[in-house]
């Protein structure tokens, strides 16, 4: 819709739009009367629609009425540095809820709300327009039209209601504390058209949600109560338009400085800097119209989750529980969408390595080499309650973030960019060593006091289980964490080797050998013909059918028999639902189609678990999961494919069920299509040497043509494209800048 329905905008004077008179924190008086009735913070479990719009740092989560409900249990609200900033903003006519008429976030940083009115005791029904257009960047900007389709005029009045609790995202998910800061009075500007809503943390740092309008001044603000008020006269077919500027602060600094250029100039920017991103990128084009669509949708999925931490940007897991930068996530997307994504997957490598580990911390359990698991920086972070500044309760992220760093230089060649971060692989290659066990293998326990029980990538506490139910016994070995280690040590022998020490790589080469021999001799589940999901404490396997041992394929740790055997298992009805693979049997006691990791279907194991088919030369399977993807991707919005779903039989289903609090955005469901379309192309680079090999491409049939513009080996950069006819796959390069020697091998 966008703009169609909106009249020329109104250009709002540079004097009111440069005015920042009453912008000064004023004197807050602190507010004793309870938030919301003192009532607790609760998460509500239950299925929600939400309308999500993030860019930078901010992000906004509304029901779908585009509306933030005061007191909402649903996690709505308008988020800044992992703080609720605002818990509340409402809009009525003549006190009566409007009625929406459509609805679009699909730009992702940017969305249209059309509504028009229903009967109030002034106005007639369905005689006014209301549209409202948002854009966030480094404010959120807000632009309201009203239409009068009346052959009267119409004296109306418009009500906002904002709330803001302040709340850190670990308290709007349910941590009730025994003390928080202090909420101050919202108080008006001097200018009379600004809201100031305040909070000072437990850190004494002082927060701010700012409120401004321009091109109206309100009849009325009362600050305490959050409420402004418009009055609103219209004649017959004419329009009024005003906008809003919301902006946050901490202890008086904004994200970046916030400049009053207007929403038309802040909707150009945004544009602009997705317009550009973009052109940097692979562009992909296949004939599949669906395909495309949901490419697209990752594509700006991944580019808004992007954000700035303190020491470099790095890449959001998830809004809105998982708005902050995870090792493990970044590691596993940076992999994914390595071939046309490869400055995002720089990115991801350099933040995880800024936040490496350097001492010991048991609270944050952080070892020196160590690659963190999730980076908070709220309040409660800042004072030490959770142990997220950052966290490093993760058995993986390590050898993830060596692995995606040398399949990042297979792609770049960029060897400057190896050295530079060469005393990092030294450090984490240590570390690994050191966290080997007497049987030599990498498992984990809880160490801090509010840390993670279970710390592979199906986190939950009821994740890692025996055949009878019962929950292991930690430390615990999950079996892709050895397989991981595998391949890390395998790739970056070879940058090793690259640099010249020879050494290293021979040794890293020799400890992968003696890796392989050992998983299968105490991993095989000889009964089950699969890999058990973990050995627990006292070498005991953990005997239960998963999608654990999926991850192991790619990695090559599984000779073709055991391989073999484990796709087998994975592809049958017990695992394979129809919308994809399970995370577990559905024969298994602890399955629950519902859970979050025991039954449910998550996109990126499944795109793990193609990747890992092709390599094995089962390239059908791979074609299979992906079609799954696809078509769960058709009842998603704007062809979205959720954190994860439930793990329900097709059969009779007419679409997937939603789980009900999933992420949506996710970062590595948004990686998933590129990965399952980089699992059929084949590319493999060898960037250092000048050679792109393209090894027995193969597309499904129903993909049709997929074509490239902008691929970049090393200083190369290539267009090709793909085809497939009566099952045999083709590759054209249709044009070639740099010097690379291209091999296609079919």
């Amino acid at each position: 819709m966008g703009d169609a329905h909106v009249p020329p905008s109104i250009i709002l004077p540079s004097d009111l739009l440069d005015d920042t008179s009453g912008l000064q924190s004023p004197d807050y008086i602190v507010d004793n009367r309870p938030l919301c009735l003192g009532t607790q913070f609760v998460l509500t479990d239950a299925a929600h629609p939400r309308l999500v719009l993030k860019q930078g740092g901010h992000f906004l989560v509304m029901d779908q009425t585009a509306n933030v409900p005061s007191c909402n249990t649903l996690g709505y609200g308008f988020y800044w540095n992992d703080t609720r900033h605002l818990s509340g903003w409402e809009m009525t006519l003549d006190d009566i809820p409007l009625s929406m008429l459509f609805s679009s976030t699909f730009d992702g940083y940017a969305g249209s709300f059309l509504y028009t009115n229903p009967q109030t005791n002034l106005v007639p029904q369905q005689t006014l327009m209301i549209q409202r257009d948002i854009v966030i960047g480094e404010a959120l900007w807000e632009r309201v039209v009203l239409q009068n389709y009346h052959t009267q005029p119409l004296d109306c009045v418009l009500k906002f209601k904002f709330q803001s609790d302040f709340a850190d995202m670990f308290e709007v998910r349910g941590l009730n504390l025994p003390e928080r800061g202090q909420r101050m009075v919202p108080c008006v500007g001097k200018n009379g058209r600004s809201l100031f809503m305040g909070y000072r943390g437990l850190d004494n740092l002082l927060l701010e949600t700012i409120v401004e309008f321009f091109g109206i001044t309100p009849d009325s603000i009362d600050g305490p109560e959050g409420e402004v008020v418009l009055r609103i006269v219209l004649p017959p077919r004419q329009h009024r338009e005003f906008q809003t500027c919301i902006s946050t602060r901490l202890s008086g600094k904004t994200a970046t400085p916030v400049r009053k250029t207007g929403f038309v100039e802040a909707r150009k920017t945004a544009d602009n800097a997705y317009r550009d991103w973009c052109n940097s990128s692979t562009r992909i084009k296949t004939t599949h119209e669906v395909f495309d669509l949901a490419l697209d949708r990752s594509i700006r999925d991944l580019y808004i989750l992007r954000q700035q931490t303190p020491l470099a940007r790095g890449l959001a897991a998830g809004v809105p529980w998982y708005c902050a930068v995870f090792g493990r996530d970044s590691a596993i997307t940076a992999w994914q969408v390595m071939p046309f994504l490869p400055d995002l997957s720089r990115e991801c490598i350099e933040v995880l390595a800024a936040y490496q580990g350097t001492k010991v911390d048991v609270f944050k359990a952080e070892y020196p080499g160590k690659i963190m698991h999730e980076l908070r920086v709220g309040e409660l972070s800042r004072v030490g309650i959770i142990p997220h500044s950052p966290y490093y309760g993760t058995v993986d992220a390590t050898q993830l973030w060596l692995y995606v760093l040398a399949q990042y230089i297979d792609w770049s060649g960029d060897m400057d960019f190896a050295r530079k971060l060469w005393p990092n692989v030294l450090a984490a290659l240590k570390f690994l060593e050191d966290c080997l066990d007497e049987r030599g293998y990498i498992a984990y326990k809880r160490e801090s006091e509010k840390g993670l029980d279970n710390q592979g990538w199906k986190d939950s506490g009821d994740s890692v289980m025996y055949a009878d139910g019962r929950l292991a016994e930690p430390p615990i070995a999950l079996c892709e964490v050895q397989a991981y280690l595998y391949a890390a040590w395998l790739e970056i022998a070879r940058v090793a080797e690259l640099l010249g020490d020879a050494q290293l790589g021979l040794k890293l080469r020799a400890d992968a050998a003696a890796l392989k021999e050992r998983f299968i001799r105490d991993f095989w589940d000889e009964k089950e013909r699969f890999i058990a999901l973990a050995l627990d404490a006292s070498g005991n396997q953990c005997q239960v059918i998963s999608s654990n041992p999926g991850h192991c394929l790619f990695t090559g740790i599984l000779d073709d028999e055991y391989a073999q055997s484990v796709a087998d298992r994975l592809m049958s009805p017990e695992m394979f639902c129809g919308w994809g693979v399970r995370t577990l049997s559905k024969a298994a006691v602890a399955y629950n189609p519902m859970s979050y990791h025991n039954g449910s279907v998550w996109p990126h194991d499944n795109a793990i678990i193609a990747e890992g088919m092709r390599k094995i030369g089962r390239a059908a399977d791979a074609h299979t999961i992906m079609l799954s993807m696809l078509e769960v991707s058709k009842f998603e919005p704007d062809f979205r494919l959720p954190e994860l779903y439930c793990g329900f039989e097709r059969n009779g289903s007419v679409h997937p069920i939603d789980y009900p609090v999933s992420c949506s955005p996710q970062a590595w469901a948004a990686g998933s299509p590129l990965q399952l379309l980089k699992t059929c192309l084949n590319l493999q680079p060898d960037a250092c040497n000048g050679i792109l090999r393209i090894v027995e491409p193969n597309l499904p049939e129903w993909l049709g043509r997929v074509t490239l513009r902008g691929l970049r080996v090393g200083s190369a950069i290539l267009d090709l494209s793909f085809a497939s006819h009566e099952g045999i796959s083709s590759c054209q390069v249709l044009h070639k800048s740099g010097k690379m020697k291209v091999t296609i091998e079919t």
